[in-house]
């Protein structure tokens, strides 16, 4: 049956019907793009709300991580502005390394940094060494009197000595004061 043989009322009929089948293809269109919209949305909310409690968890605890950069702050090395802290680390990673029968192959200071006050001059250092000794120097390095030193960047590889070829990037850090 063509459109011509349709009477007039059947021809206005299949019209609205068309109309209403394209106005419900555009609203389910225009939905469907809402709900996802919605639903990254509600994602987005989400994810901001867990990051708002962890700040406001980290504002509550103000007071504790105070005491704590305090108390590490009494324990941090000083050093007076004027002084050449280079040769100060250098002797001090000397010493220990003697105390635990390790020669070092190769140190290579860095130019210190500052970060809000404390000072780092990291100390590149090659030593090579069995393994228990290079342990124990490690050890007593994280645990200097006098020093505060942090081991990063830490690179072991096997010799065929039987020795154990160690680079690793020895960091210390300090606040400077007044000369005395």
């Amino acid at each position: 049956m063509s459109m011509s043989g349709m009477s007039r009322r059947d021809r206005t009929i299949l019209a609205v019907v068309a109309v209403v089948v394209m106005y419900g293809l555009a609203a389910l269109l225009w939905f469907s793009g809402r709900e996802a919209a919605w639903a990254k949305s509600r994602k987005a909310y989400e994810n901001a709300k867990k990051t708002l409690a962890k700040e406001n968890k980290l504002i509550s605890e103000k007071a504790a991580w105070q005491k704590k950069s305090e108390e590490i702050s009494l324990k941090m090395p000083m050093a007076a502005e004027d002084e050449p802290t280079e040769t100060r680390w250098q002797r001090l990673l000397e010493k220990i390394a003697a105390a635990n029968n390790v020669e070092i192959k190769g140190e290579q200071p860095k130019p210190e940094e500052e970060h809000g006050g404390v000072w780092e001059m990291p100390i590149e250092v090659r030593v090579e060494e069995c393994l228990s000794r290079i342990v124990k120097f490690l050890y007593d390095l994280e645990n200097a009197e006098g020093g505060m030193f942090d081991v990063r960047d830490l690179d072991i590889s096997s010799r065929n000595n039987g020795f154990l070829s160690v680079k690793f990037t020895l960091t210390s850090a300090y606040m400077k004061g007044p000369s005395k």
